[in-house]
């Protein structure tokens, strides 16, 4: 077996009420790890931006965990490069996901030769998928959207999804 060295990625995680920002350890894919079994996730250096009234603002935390449940959406600062075995030719969407908390309008990706009518399917295959240029919209956030080159969305949390 291969001991791979866990990488530290710089994120932010959207969960109800705020953004946490801080470092998230990755061996292998940033998806790979909000798709595995694990129900946590730990961060460092960790602060938290408040989205409603009341919710916390912490500065310079050391460690926490944040629970996959609940973060509704999910950023790296760095672009990951494609992975090796991407070689297909890939067509975008229009999607809009509506949670109960929040929106997010934005781009996915398909392979070119995939079967519209499966989109969805392909989607939902994994609990955390990518959105292109996502606009990211709190609902009762007075407050302009998050504007991330990629987000990682919790399909768990969709009340609707529509694909353009």
């Amino acid at each position: 077996m291969i001991n791979v060295e866990a990488v530290w990625w710089r994120i932010e995680a959207f969960t109800h009420y705020q953004v946490v920002a801080g470092e998230m350890a990755v061996r292998g894919r940033v998806q790979a790890v909000l798709n595995d079994p694990e129900p946590y996730v730990t961060i460092r250096n960790l602060s938290t931006t408040p989205m409603l009234p009341g919710a916390p603002r912490l500065q310079a935390i050391g460690e926490g965990v944040l629970s996959k449940l609940q973060v509704g959406a999910l950023r790296t600062h760095d672009v990951e490069p494609p992975p090796p075995d991407q070689t297909m030719e890939m067509s975008r969407r229009f999607v809009f996901f509506q949670g109960t908390q929040f929106s997010i309008k934005g781009a996915v990706e398909f392979p070119a030769a995939a079967d519209p009518r499966m989109h969805r399917d392909m989607l939902f295959k994994a609990k955390f998928f990518p959105v292109l240029d996502a606009s990211l919209t709190v609902v009762g956030v007075d407050a302009p959207p998050l504007l991330w080159p990629l987000a990682y969305v919790n399909r768990d949390l969709v009340v609707g999804l529509y694909l353009g």
